[in-house]
């Protein structure tokens, strides 16, 4: 029977736990740390281990060592990146290999789907990338995604193919929060009929791992889990008899202005769940909302040596930082403190120096979004590499001037 149809009475159950995702932000979560996670309430663990075609994370291992030693339950993802060219083939190939041992081991398989961009509507990349991956696991991944790119493109394939979604959505925007539950996912998640997980900040504060954690619930037990992990030898889930209500977001209180500053701040997401959230007051808000970024011009403001900008839609941080030619990335403020984690309306800050004007034009290729080295230079792509300063794993960026 199909994982989805088998768990379709999991959302409504009272059977549900909190976790963790990690990654080298947070480096290695050691069997004690991974104890004191499990003490603070964490029951499962999500490690990134690769992204794109030859970078893993270093670590992944021990992170995942950690975390069996101190009996919490596991997932692997991979962080796609179509947008540097490559195949989900090629891509899934990286992944199987880094994570061969841990198939048949009560582990998740989960591919990170946030290319940005264009890139969020190919939902054929992500649809190959998890066939692969299934035929050499034997298991069908998760998917993981914002709420606001779940309505970006038609996933009807990816939903009707069993591969359950875990989805990401922050209601209550970037303050502190905990591992905690809570409750039913307020956002649009069709065509899936549920999601089996959801990311509710990420910024928890999780005791041996960190204050600026992502932080989920899991909607299902520890039967569950195994469930989607592949493992046979457990016993069926019993549905309830009676599923509860959906709990509805409650409109916000406070001042226009407070809330419209919120809503550019991210803290109530895109649409259609930004007008969901707001209730009846989403007219107002988004009036508000609207007169606010239109008396910022063009997006970008600058006062006491730093320049704020207007996050647009499709924007990376990348191209903001070649749109306005500020660079270093890691000089760039972002609300959720992850410069690869930035949705349309929110204001991101530059805190470096501002670069000296010049009226020359750029000397050499400037890249455009989905290009790579070896589609620029072909068989000369180290070459290009070591001229230009490029190291592993040979990330660039669009709007990047390469010599």
């Amino acid at each position: 029977m199909p994982v989805a149809l088998l768990l379709a009475v999991t959302p409504v159950m009272a059977l549900a736990d909190s976790g963790v995702d990690v990654s080298n932000w947070q480096g290695c979560v050691n069997t004690s740390r991974a104890e004191n996670a499990k003490n603070a309430g964490a029951s499962f663990a999500f490690v990134k281990v690769t992204e794109g075609v030859g970078y893993t994370d270093k670590s992944a291992d021990c992170s995942m060592a950690g975390f069996a030693n101190a009996g919490i339950r596991r997932g692997v993802y991979h962080f796609a990146r179509p947008n540097l060219g490559n195949t989900p083939e090629a891509e899934a190939d990286w992944f199987i290999s880094q994570t061969k041992g841990y198939v048949n081991q009560g582990v998740i398989p989960v591919l990170d789907w946030e290319p940005g961009g264009k890139w969020n509507t190919q939902t054929w990349w992500a649809k190959r990338w998890l066939d692969r991956v299934q035929a050499a696991w034997g298991v069908k991944p998760l998917i993981y995604m914002s709420a606001s790119v779940v309505q970006s493109g038609d996933w009807t394939e990816v939903a009707q193919a069993d591969y359950g979604l875990w989805v990401a959505g922050y209601p209550r925007g970037y303050a502190g929060d905990r591992l905690r539950d809570p409750g039913n996912v307020p956002y649009s998640v069709s065509p899936w009929k549920f999601a089996a997980a959801w990311q509710y900040s990420s910024s928890g504060n999780v005791a041996g791992v960190g204050q600026a954690v992502d932080v989920n619930w899991f909607y299902g037990d520890a039967v569950t889990w195994a469930k989607y992990a592949g493992q046979a030898d457990t016993k069926p889930v019993t549905p309830p008899t009676v599923a509860p209500s959906e709990p509805k977001p409650s409109t916000p209180t406070g001042d226009t202005d407070s809330i419209a500053r919120a809503v550019i701040r991210g803290e109530y997401g895109n649409m259609p769940q930004r007008k969901q959230l707001l209730g009846s007051r989403f007219d107002e808000v988004q009036a508000r909302v609207d007169q606010l970024l239109a008396s910022n011009g063009s997006g970008s403001s600058t006062s006491s040596g730093s320049t704020s900008v207007t996050v647009r839609a499709g924007d990376t941080m990348s191209a903001i930082a070649a749109r306005t030619g500020l660079y270093p990335l890691s000089a760039w403020s972002v609300p959720s403190g992850n410069i690869n984690r930035i949705w349309p309306g929110q204001t991101v800050t530059y805190r470096g120096a501002a670069p000296s004007v010049t009226t020359s034009t750029p000397s050499g290729h400037v890249v455009r979004a989905g290009e790579s080295l070896w589609s620029i230079y072909g068989t000369g792509w180290q070459a290009a590499a070591a001229r230009n300063g490029i190291s592993y794993p040979y990330l660039i960026y669009p709007g990047q001037v390469l010599r």
